[in-house]
């Protein structure tokens, strides 16, 4: 009695919110109206999108194909290039994708994604400075988050990277020997050739002023539109049309400036085994992947 009673205040508060709205699309709208809705983005941090659902993956010669459990991805199942021939080992998990992108006309923008393997945010002002963020899953399933700006000193980034340390290399015993081997060998190289007689049928490479009477002159080229024109009087017509006649690009339609907004949330799939489960590696990563919905 105490659970329902709990679902029905969370209910009653859940009504009474203001709920966002997750589809805009506005078109040719004044600077002004559309900077509102750049500074008013669905969500300014780059957050991974969250799991709605889990879901069986459902062949098309399973009875359940049409019923209302089946998943947006039905029959057929591909993994890395190959069908899959045991769904039921693997299951589809649904997120909720989102992204958004606004400019109003007079240099100021804003845009963002989220998926779930990847989220970016970023904005520019129109004095120029930029801001942005993202996060993403390397290889190893850990998570990258990024901070970076730009203003008039230059390009700024913050992460959370492991620094690597760069050091000079060292030589063990092996490779000195062997690069010491070699530069002698080169020195021994390099003696013999100073003091080696010319091969009998070496010939003298001739002098400058022997080259330079033996140059050819060059005829006198056409002009590069009187031998295209040229050589387009031996091509059929139609193709002769395509050499004479000349085009111009049409003048960028001119007028005040005028921006845009639009943002949509939609659903993605991604199908994965069942016993793919990954482990958080400390109770903050845990909390984070919790509060986004990436705990199997």
């Amino acid at each position: 009695m105490l659970r329902i009673a709990t679902l029905l205040v969370a209910a009653a508060l859940a009504a009474g919110a203001p709920s966002p709205v997750s589809n805009v699309l506005k078109v040719d709208l004044e600077p002004a109206d559309a900077q509102r809705y750049i500074d008013n983005p669905p969500f300014a941090d780059p957050q991974l999108a969250g799991r709605t659902a889990i879901l069986p993956l459902i062949r098309y010669d399973d009875p359940r194909f049409r019923s209302a459990e089946a998943g947006p991805t039905l029959g057929h199942y591909w993994r890395n290039g190959h069908e899959i021939e045991d769904p039921e080992n693997y299951q589809e998990e649904v997120y909720d994708a989102a992204q958004y992108h606004g400019q109003s006309g007079l240099g100021d923008y804003a845009y963002g994604y989220r998926t779930p393997e990847s989220a970016k945010v970023e904005d520019r002002a129109g004095s120029g400075n930029v801001k942005g963020s993202y996060v993403y899953k390397d290889s190893n399933n850990d998570l990258i988050q990024v901070r970076y700006w730009a203003d008039s000193q230059g390009f700024h980034q913050e992460d959370n990277i492991p620094k690597v340390e760069l050091k000079p290399v060292e030589e063990t015993e092996e490779v000195r020997a062997a690069r010491l081997e070699h530069e002698r060998a080169w020195q021994l190289a390099r003696a013999a050739s100073l003091h080696a007689p010319l091969p009998q049928e070496y010939e003298a490479v001739p002098a400058a002023s022997e080259l330079q009477s033996s140059v050819l002159q060059a005829p006198e080229q056409a002009p590069l539109q009187q031998q295209g024109a040229r050589d387009a009087k031996a091509l059929p017509y139609a193709q002769q049309q395509y050499y004479t006649t000349t085009t111009t690009e049409e003048p960028e339609p001119t007028g005040p400036p005028r921006g845009f907004f639009y943002s949509f949330t939609y659903p993605v799939s991604i199908i994965v085994p069942k016993e793919a489960a990954y482990v958080p590696k400390n109770n903050q990563e845990a909390a984070y992947l919790a509060a986004h919905g990436k705990l199997r």
